[in-house]
């Protein structure tokens, strides 16, 4: 397995990850692939990763692992109402729950069945989408010791939708939602909710299904939730509906394009205009199942979502344009591709690669080491500095340095190598330190002791 190492900072703190050319898979619960199916995945760019199964419930396992790996509880919504797991995702965000598909509302199947019994925590499920009956039928297929703790939602995606924001109000506390998102209920448009659902987990914000039609009107247990916002985002087809009954301070915010690349790219700008992460899913009709489940994983990791599509097809231009704007500004660090076999080697990796190109120069992460570490004034002290890419490389172009401090004036810093300076301090003090290479400057604090 060659693995590629990143450098992150997440939440302040340095951590570092470990990203595979390979697969993450759910085969018998967290199983990884045997060679046959990796072979499937042959072209996957260095260093990207890959959320995969063999099926849309596999691939779900996979995202669990990757989102939630610990999860005392796991959110059930059937893998066939497409609507629903995708409904659940602010949900799943706010309780670091995962999202995973059964068979049906009333079966959960075997593979999603074998995932729950190997999650050694589980102690219940919430189910959403699911009638009376439904949860009486899944409380019987679930392992010993896991129970049942809340059913939100019904056979009709609108009273689903408005459910799940019902629940979600009570966790957040609040009087109405700052913002919700509103999302087209015809089947023909769910693109529009699996675009949006990683900006409305990582904002804590509902999904709201408005009709398609212009005159009609929503839904009654929905449009209390809409009415009150504080802002709506009418995604995709979505702002072809009037809303004529919100609140005056209620703000419209339309986010759209002419195809669904461009509808995400204008969320994309307007939620993670300096992504760390990047989730590539196919975004044709026959294979979004794939991404039902990923949203609370992209909002955990402050990442984007963008599509692919078929053989042989051009990089869209949403996703042309994302890309090419997250490159130069050099913000990503993790590159995921998430589906199964049927939809993943439809992508052509050649050309997203070349999109992804200006990773390998982009710098993510500079440090800067000093020898001796306590260095003394009057001394010789020789800097080096190690810089990588975003995807991982070293890169040894020249550094520019400089200094300042109490005694800068009467101290001396002169390169003596591509990353190698030295610096001779006359006086103790505190100095920093600044690098520059290829366009990106970091500071170092330097603290210099007396001579001795």
């Amino acid at each position: 397995m060659n693995r590629l190492k990143i450098n992150r900072v997440r939440n302040g703190s340095p951590k570092t990850v470990m990203l595979a050319s390979t697969l993450l898979m759910a085969g018998s619960l967290w199983a990884l692939s045997g060679s046959a199916e990796a072979a499937t995945y042959a072209q996957l760019p260095p260093g990207a990763s890959l959320l995969a199964g063999t099926n849309r419930y596999q691939v779900a396992l996979s995202v669990a692992k990757a989102a939630y790996p610990t999860a005392s509880t796991a959110i059930l919504a059937s893998g066939a109402n497409q609507a629903d797991p995708l409904l659940a995702s602010p949900l799943a965000s706010q309780l670091k729950a995962p999202i995973l598909l059964t068979k049906s509302a009333s079966q959960i199947g075997s593979t999603t069945l074998s995932g729950l019994a190997g999650m050694k925590k589980l102690s219940s499920v919430i189910l959403v989408g699911a009638t009376a009956a439904d949860a009486s039928a899944i409380k019987a297929q679930l392992p010993q010791g896991t129970t049942v703790s809340a059913v939100y939602g019904n056979t009709d995606p609108t009273a689903t939708a408005a459910s799940v924001a019902g629940a979600l109000k009570k966790i957040e506390g609040v009087k109405n939602f700052s913002s919700v998102f509103a999302v087209s209920d015809a089947p023909n448009n769910l693109v529009d909710m699996v675009s949006a659902a990683p900006y409305a987990a990582m904002t804590g914000s509902p999904i709201m299904l408005v009709p398609p039609s212009a005159t009609a009107s929503l839904a009654s247990s929905e449009a209390p939730y809409v009415n009150n916002a504080g802002s709506v985002y009418i995604v995709g087809a979505a702002t072809a509906f009037a809303f004529a009954n919100t609140s005056t301070s209620t703000q419209l915010v339309p986010l759209s394009g002419k195809t669904r690349s461009q509808t995400m790219l204008t969320l994309e700008n307007k939620f993670v205009p300096s992504a760390t992460s990047v989730f590539v899913a196919d975004g044709l009709n026959n294979h979004l199942v794939d991404a039902l489940t990923v949203a609370p994983l992209i909002a955990m990791e402050k990442g984007a979502l963008v599509y692919m599509y078929g053989p042989n097809q051009p990089v869209p231009t949403g996703t042309q344009a994302f890309l090419s704007n997250t490159t130069e500004t050099g913000s990503v660090n993790t590159l995921t591709f998430v589906g199964g076999p049927t939809s993943i080697p439809t992508i052509d990796y050649s050309m997203f690669e070349q999109d992804f190109s200006a990773l390998g120069t982009a710098v993510k992460t500079m440090t800067m080491s000093s020898s001796p570490t306590s260095p003394t004034a009057d001394s010789i002290v020789t800097l080096t500095i190690s810089a990588t890419s975003v995807a991982g490389n070293s890169i040894t172009s020249p550094v520019t340095w400089s200094v300042t401090g109490s005694g800068s004036s009467s101290s001396v810093i002169e390169s003596t190598g591509s990353d190698t300076a030295a610096f001779v301090a006359v006086s103790s003090g505190s100095y920093t330190i600044s690098a520059s290479v290829d366009g990106t400057t970091k500071t170092f604090p330097l603290t210099v002791g007396s001579a001795q």
